[in-house]
């Protein structure tokens, strides 16, 4: 289960009487990155939360009733979920909100500045190739980098704008 979504997403699951607040919280975190082909999706949160398929297809139809997510079909075989803009929504503020929890929790400025780093830098690398990803100096050059230009910007929002005429 991805961590930025669970303890909010699984309350809030439940209190909307979903069956399965587990698989409800998997289904979502896994469509917040992309569309996903039934299969695929299927088979990922079965192994995931350790459930049957047909449960998680019994949760899929729980989440398209409420328009929380969307099926696409092309054919019997060719089927995708994606979430609507209400899911993405919930997810989104859910994230935000779970992140935010997260750092409130730390008071060194420095600390939680150290730790969105870490967490952009992980963003990034997810689709990087193997080498890039297992590499500590390319993980380093690219942290500098994150780094330098989190700097500059920084640099650029102090410096007051000059009026135009």
């Amino acid at each position: 289960m991805d961590a930025c979504f669970g303890s909010v997403w699984l309350k809030q699951a439940a209190d909307a009487l979903f069956k399965n607040p587990e698989v409800t919280v998997e289904i979502v975190s896994n469509l917040y990155y992309e569309p996903l082909r039934a299969q695929h999706l299927v088979s990922k949160v079965s192994k995931s939360v350790g459930v049957s398929e047909p449960t998680v297809y019994a949760v899929l139809k729980e989440l398209t009733d409420a328009a929380i997510i969307e099926k696409y079909s092309w054919s019997r075989r060719h089927v995708a979920y994606t979430l609507t803009a209400k899911g993405r929504s919930i997810a989104e503020k859910e994230h935000l909100d779970a992140v935010n929890d997260m750092l409130r929790l730390i008071e060194s400025e420095s600390r939680r500045r150290e730790l969105l780093v870490e967490l952009l830098l992980d963003e990034l690398l997810r689709d990087a190739p193997e080498e890039v990803r297992s590499s500590n100096e390319a993980r380093a050059a690219l942290r500098r980098s994150i780094v330098g230009e989190v700097t500059e910007l920084k640099k650029r929002l102090t410096v007051a704008p000059k009026p135009t005429a």
